[in-house]
């Protein structure tokens, strides 16, 4: 039954994650219970477990839900994240490998490729492995650990301000100079530039709200 649990919790997770369930649907017992063919008691326990993640929201007579997130809350958590990848860009610099550069810059250009031939969502999808690269190079685990929790939670705006005209070239030029800063080892330089890039992430959010809630 565990194992059970696990598997259904896992699966449900990553569908939220990947935003295949949108902020506010409904997620019901009953059909949860008989798409993965198990008890409802076995989702009541995966629902718990993923609004303990903050990942659903479960109101008493109306049931669960995926959790939505105001404005507000959103600019939060981007001002978090800017403090805590620039940390974790500081500390990536000295600890990355040649490989790991290597491969930040041919991501790079595969990016550039999107870029150009204005394949956004592709593009969004390498800049998540961008980001991946560094995270594997920080020694400090606690840090990206609670950066990626943040950003499952917010997982359905994560790609969302790059569908914003203009913000395509500034993205590609903010993270050609983060790549530059890395590959030249200069880990203040680089985590200036991560922060002022998720900086200008939450300012693209704040000035074009109505166009992405």
């Amino acid at each position: 039954m565990a194992n059970q649990t696990t598997e259904v919790y896992n699966s449900l997770k990553n569908k939220i994650i990947k935003g295949e369930y949108f902020p506010s649907e409904s997620l019901p017992e009953q059909e949860l219970s008989n798409q993965y063919g198990v008890s409802r008691n076995t989702i009541k326990k995966v629902l718990l477990m993923l609004e303990k993640e903050r990942l659903v929201t479960i109101e008493l007579n109306k049931g669960a839900k995926v959790r939505s997130y105001s404005l507000s809350e959103v600019l939060e958590f981007l001002e978090l994240r800017a403090c805590l990848e620039g940390f974790i860009t500081r500390k990536a610099v000295p600890a990355i490998t040649d490989e790991q550069i290597t491969e930040l810059g041919n991501i790079l250009k595969i990016m550039k490729g999107h870029y150009d031939n204005q394949q956004l969502l592709l593009y969004s999808q390498n800049n998540q492995l961008f980001h991946n690269i560094i995270y594997t190079a920080c020694p400090n685990r606690t840090a990206v650990e609670m950066t990626i929790n943040l950003k499952n939670q917010m997982s359905k705006y994560n790609t969302k301000t790059i569908l914003v005209p203009g913000r395509d070239s500034q993205s590609f030029a903010e993270h050609s100079a983060i790549y530059d800063a890395i590959k030249n080892r200069d880990p203040e330089l680089a985590e200036a530039l991560m922060v002022r890039h998720i900086s200008n992430v939450r300012k693209t959010f704040e000035e074009n709200y109505t166009l992405l809630f």
